[in-house]
């Protein structure tokens, strides 16, 4: 990822702002938290890995 003078994350082949989520493809919840496709603006897929208060992590019996 490249970044602007404001340190605002975008994407390396358009330069749309990652932090403005063009599409959500899917989202899949993990021991600690979520991992969510997205799709820039430009089509580029990308993968973020999300982590959730009170993730299942920690509970298991």
């Amino acid at each position: 990822m490249e970044s602007c003078t404001d340190r605002t994350q975008v994407c390396p082949d358009c330069g749309w702002p990652e932090e403005e989520i063009y599409q959500v493809v899917s989202r899949h919840p993990t021991s600690t938290g979520m991992v969510v496709y997205t799709r820039c603006a430009c089509g580029r897929l990308q993968v973020r890995s999300l982590s959730l208060p009170g993730g299942r992590g920690g509970a298991q019996r």
